[in-house]
């Protein structure tokens, strides 16, 4: 057991949005909103002070990780990782549903997995841009503590590719705001794999 290398995850979602149209975004930076202090101090409690942080490019995950954990973690070099993003609802972004024409939307979510909004990415387009950074983090950061501020596809991603599960089968999570999911690799000399802490700890209900 000496020989055993353990990395640790927590994946939070970022804080709830400032959203009052109920738009559509993904790559839209819109501000996230910290008012729910209960929460915030529930969530920031669940985190180890001796992590690396890392965040997305968007306002949302990187203030969320401000709030959760600068009081406690070092946050001076913060791990900003574009590709850890969500999902891109292109020419969608900052729409509401209603502003699409409906022959768009019924062929969307008829196929939700896999469909791709103009000029932006389908879910399994975000699965296939979040695993190999997921990865390559792992392996850099092994042995660590690790809290990953980011989103809730991005979050529904990673375990995509943890678990093996098909697009449709991964967005049957759901990921509300604040929460935490733990996620541990366990590296053996003759094995190595996944274990799942916990899924949805301590967030916005």
């Amino acid at each position: 057991m000496n020989d055993l290398t353990l990395t640790r995850w927590w994946l939070v979602r970022h804080a709830p949005v400032d959203n009052p149209r109920g738009v559509i975004y993904g790559r839209s930076d819109l501000p996230a909103v910290f008012d729910d202090e209960a929460t915030l101090a529930r969530v920031a409690a669940m985190l180890p002070a001796d992590a690396v942080a890392v965040t997305s490019h968007l306002s949302r995950s990187v203030e969320s990780m401000k709030r959760l954990a600068g009081n406690f973690m070092d946050l001076s070099d913060i791990h900003i990782v574009p590709e850890l993003a969500e999902q891109d609802f292109g020419a969608w972004e900052g729409l509401c549903w209603d502003d699409i024409p409906a022959p768009q939307t019924q062929a969307f979510w008829d196929d939700y997995a896999h469909a791709q909004p103009p000029e932006g990415e389908s879910f399994g387009q975000l699965i296939d841009r979040v695993n190999p950074v997921f990865r390559a983090l792992n392996r850099h950061y092994t042995g660590k503590n690790i809290v990953a501020v980011v989103h809730g596809g991005t979050i529904r991603a990673i375990l995509a590719g943890i678990l093996g599960l098909a697009p449709e089968r991964a967005l049957m999570f759901d990921i509300p705001p604040l929460s935490v999911t733990r996620l541990d690799y366990l590296d053996a000399p003759d094995n190595a794999g996944w274990r799942i802490g916990g899924i949805n700890l301590g967030g916005v209900g």
